[in-house]
């Protein structure tokens, strides 16, 4: 695409072509000379004494290379939780079990051989002695004083941590309240699901002995940290290198076993070690999501305002801190209150782990089960007051004059949660006219003559986006004119490419055409953070413009000498240089004189265009919108239909419209898909029973709402340079609340009350309506 205005634009991605025409690269795709496979040998039992570990008959199996248990890696450390401090990194993971198992699929032993064949019938020879012991997987019981079962008896307890909050005068808030709602809301477990599982490859053949590991991750730059911790190597012994990733979600937003295993098996052997996950092991390995159980108590006066909140959650973090184990509590009590004021809030929310998968962050961190429980108790107070539910969140909603709102709250690793800009009333406005708000009557009356119940759900939120602590870029300038930027974000089916290649031809005003985006190496790029929490278009894209703006800077002074005028004298203008005479100088010309054949020329330092700036994040961006759901449900037999979807979305700044339109419709997919089908449901022993696409539902296209309302607004972010924020967890973070909202306001009529996020399912919906027959009965 030519040069002229682009940011704001609907480019077309630059990633898709190689992509559509299957030369990508992914870590199953790729070979090394005398490579060997690894194959991981896990534990079948929730929680287990590990008595014995017998690796001999596999060792012997023709093939075979090597073999490791626990005690032989127990030398290095532990993984760390980057979000943990103190007594709960206890709970800390070890790459192979040792003394005793705490999760069914736990790794306990690694078998490493010519092929993955020959891997895989060895570790069915790997003799495991285990003597079973009692198990847990009920979080809030495992929470208590007394609880049955303590899984690191170090630790005292199950709690590894407790996210609080504390904001005005609570109790005085509820002294004087006109009305009080008391509910309990259950998140239920689910999991990403991306179409690749992890994998990885360690190659240990560089000069010495310097380790190359390729991986399916979301910050290559942070593993790199992580892998020198646990090994005691340098960073500089390490190169990683994040390849085309065919999806994350936050599940590859983790430091896990198998990624250190590789590189010990690997340096051991000194040959090449390649492991690629099964969706088997996706399931009981990879970080399960989501699982929370909150206690809400909501204060309100006369008029309907919400004066005081209370929480005490619990989350479910399964039998380790991951990488990312506290967050998801963290964010869900931070952000509680969401658009609305409520000046007194108190929160308590307990990490605990259980005999489950790991759990850690998914789409959304801990928003979708905050917005869920705020949007619930807001249709459950305009209920029992007998107030429109619109107009309830409008007497409650922050409005642009509150901007900036420091909300008293914090988000560990993010900071402070003070709210920067956006027109929360205008975005319910306008989401309420595209999904038709004032004909749901009709829609409602036309549902009824067919046999049906009409529901129509909304959900308001705010979201942590665009965090730090800081970015990268990188862009540098040929004597023909093509423009290479370097970016520390690690994207993965984003458009991140895109959107920074738009921001850089902006800058420069060249052709984009002209620009080639490279990312996910820490050789090639030495310094960044990766990608996650919305924050590579926001973040890594400020850094990228920032770096092309100091690369215009520096044109110009070199055209200065070229044109025989002064800097000042110079525009910028479609590429070039040029005077107020008309004379130019274009940016290939002017990259051709700046490299070092060429004496310096005068009022610069350094030779070649070819600049940096490292975008240090002052503080949180935060986006909203409104999403709001129609459905239809059949009393009979359960089955719901989502008849009409709108969403509004603010993301400050836009960069490229048809990628935030993608983020958001992919966002809704996974919301709905948790929502209506997705469930992880473990057995009577304490073993995973979803173990593979057969047992757990995933949602289709044919699943996906017929036609999505789409709008946006532009609150720009006065903390970054570009006003953007992020927008890749919208759709998921507000699809959670509006479909659960949407459900409660279908079967209110027949006396159910909904306090969960389903998934309702066909047999859900008939339990609701049964249950409430029954109790009316009674």
């Amino acid at each position: 695409m030519a040069a002229g205005r682009l940011v704001g634009a609907p480019v077309p991605r630059m990633e898709d072509a190689r992509l559509l025409l299957g030369q990508a690269q992914f870590v199953a795709d790729l070979e090394a000379p005398r490579m060997l496979h690894m194959e991981v040998v896990r534990s079948p039992m929730a929680h287990a004494a590990i008595n014995n570990v017998d690796v001999s008959e596999a060792l012997a199996f023709p093939g075979v290379r090597l073999a490791l248990t626990g005690e032989d890696v127990l030398s290095y450390g532990k993984l760390p939780s980057i979000d943990l401090a103190g007594p709960g990194n206890a709970a800390l993971q070890r790459m192979l079990a040792v003394g005793r198992v705490r999760f069914a699929g736990e790794p306990v032993t690694i078998v490493v051989a010519d092929d993955p064949w020959i891997a895989k019938e060895a570790a069915a020879l790997v003799s495991l002695d285990l003597t079973e012991m009692p198990f847990s997987l009920d979080a809030e019981e495992a929470s208590g004083s007394s609880a049955p079962v303590v899984l690191y008896p170090e630790l005292g307890g199950n709690i590894i941590h407790t996210a609080r909050q504390s904001v005005g005068d609570v109790d005085a808030a509820f002294a004087e309240a006109h009305h009080v709602v008391d509910a309990t809301y259950r998140v239920h477990r689910y999991l990403a699901a991306p179409m690749e599982t992890r994998g990885v490859l360690a190659d240990p053949t560089g000069a010495g002995r310097r380790i190359t590991l390729t991986s399916s991750t979301q910050f290559p730059h942070l593993l790199r940290g992580f892998l020198a911790g646990v090994l005691g190597l340098s960073e500089g012994d390490i190169r990683v290198i994040a390849p085309d990733v065919g999806g994350g979600f936050g599940v590859k937003c983790e430091f896990y076993p198998e990624e250190v295993l590789a590189v010990v098996a690997a340096r051991k052997l000194g040959r090449p070690v390649k492991w690629i996950e099964s969706r088997e092991e996706h399931f009981v390995a990879t970080t399960h999501a989501r699982e929370q159980v909150h206690h809400l108590r909501a204060a309100v006066d006369a008029e309907g305002v919400v004066t005081a909140v209370t929480l005490r959650s619990v989350t479910d973090n399964g039998a380790a801190a991951a990488t990312l184990s506290v967050t998801p509590a963290s964010i869900s009590s931070a952000m509680l209150r969401g658009p609305y004021r409520v000046p007194n809030y108190r929160a308590e929310s307990h990490s605990v782990v259980t005999n489950k998968t790991p759990l850690a962050v998914y789409r959304g961190a801990g928003h979708p089960q905050a917005v869920l429980c705020m949007e619930l108790t807001m249709d459950r107070i305009a209920r029992e007051m007998g107030i429109d539910r619109v107009e309830l969140r409008r007497r409650n909603m922050l409005t642009p004059a509150d901007m900036p709102s420091d909300r008293g709250t914090a988000i560990v690793l993010a900071g402070a949660v003070i709210y920067d800009s956006g027109d929360y009333p205008g975005c319910l406005d306008r989401a309420l006219e595209l999904a038709g708000w004032t004909s749901r009557a009709e829609r409602e009356a036309d549902a009824r003559s067919r046999g049906k119940l009409h529901g129509v759900g909304i959900s308001c939120f705010v979201e942590e986006t665009a965090i730090g602590p800081y970015e990268t870029g990188h862009v540098r300038v040929d004597g023909s004119g093509k423009v290479t930027v370097l970016t520390g974000a690690s994207p993965h089916g984003q458009g991140t490419a895109t959107a920074i290649a738009q921001l850089v031809a902006d800058e420069l005003e060249i052709d984009i055409a002209s620009i080639i985006v490279h990312h996910g190496d820490t050789d090639v790029v030495p310094d960044g953070v990766g990608t996650f929490a919305s924050r590579g278009g926001a973040i890594a894209g400020a850094a990228a413009r920032l770096a092309a703006r100091k690369v215009k800077e520096k044109a110009l002074v070199v055209a200065a000498e070229m044109l025989q005028a002064k800097p000042g004298d110079l525009v910028w203008a479609e590429g070039e240089a040029r005077t107020a005479t008309g004379a130019s100088m274009p940016l290939a010309a002017i990259a051709g004189r700046s490299t070092a054949w060429n004496a310096m020329p005068s009022g610069i330092s350094s030779f070649n265009l070819d600049e940096k700036a490292h975008h240090q994040v002052p503080g949180i961006a935060f986006a909203n919108a409104t999403h709001v759901c129609s459905i239809e449900i059949d009393p009979e037999t359960g089955e719901l239909e989502i008849v009409g979807y709108a969403v509004v979305h603010d993301c400050g700044t836009v960069i490229n419209p048809m990628i935030i339109e993608g983020q958001v419709l992919g966002g809704l997919a996974q919301g709905l898909g948790g929502t209506l089908f997705e469930e992880l449901r473990y057995d009577e022993k304490g073993r995973l029973a979803t173990k593979s696409f057969a047992d757990y539902l995933m949602p289709t296209a044919a699943d996906m709402p017929q036609d999505v309302a789409l709008g946006s607004m532009e609150s720009p972010s006065p903390l970054n340079p570009f006003g953007m924020k992020g927008a890749g967890e919208g759709g998921t973070t507000g699809s959670v609340a509006a479909v659960a909202g949407a459900v409660a306001d279908a079967l209110a009529p027949l006396g159910v009350t909904v306090a969960s996020d389903g998934p309702f399912t066909p047999p859900a919906i008939r339990r609701l309506i049964r249950a409430a027959e029954t109790a009316k009965v009674a």
